[in-house]
């Protein structure tokens, strides 16, 4: 009868090429978003739009005025993100930060939409 339980010479190669993958994946991901650069930050809320330049250097917390209250927002070396809102279930703290998420994140029950215009938009 075969066996088809793997040795620990199989199992050890298998861990082995999963730790390059993933070694591999996260290089990626790292040079990925530092290639980017600058971009343009739009900032709408249901008053106003303003724009920002965010670059590695970048370091601020904006806060943004909805009907709910403020929704404040975070720049850190060349990523954005919501911190805290006053809308109930905060999806939009959830929504991850720009540029990693695709470069949109939006509070539709505060009326704040934030939009990355990316370099090669």
């Amino acid at each position: 009868m075969i066996s088809l339980k793997p040795s620990w010479k199989n199992r050890l190669l298998a861990l082995f090429l999963f730790g390059i993958a993933l070694v591999g994946i996260m290089v990626f991901f790292r040079f990925h978003t530092k290639a980017i650069g600058s971009y343009r930050l739009v900032i709408k809320n249901f008053k106003n739009q303003q724009e920002v330049l965010v670059n590695d250097e970048t370091n601020s917390v904006l806060m943004i005025e909805g009907p709910l209250g403020m929704t404040e927002v975070h720049i850190h070396q060349g990523k954005v993100w919501v911190s805290h809102s006053p809308c109930p279930d905060k999806l939009c703290i959830h929504m991850g930060k720009i540029p990693d998420n695709g470069g949109f994140i939006a509070c539709l029950p505060n009326r704040v939409i934030i939009r990355a215009i990316l370099p090669d938009e």
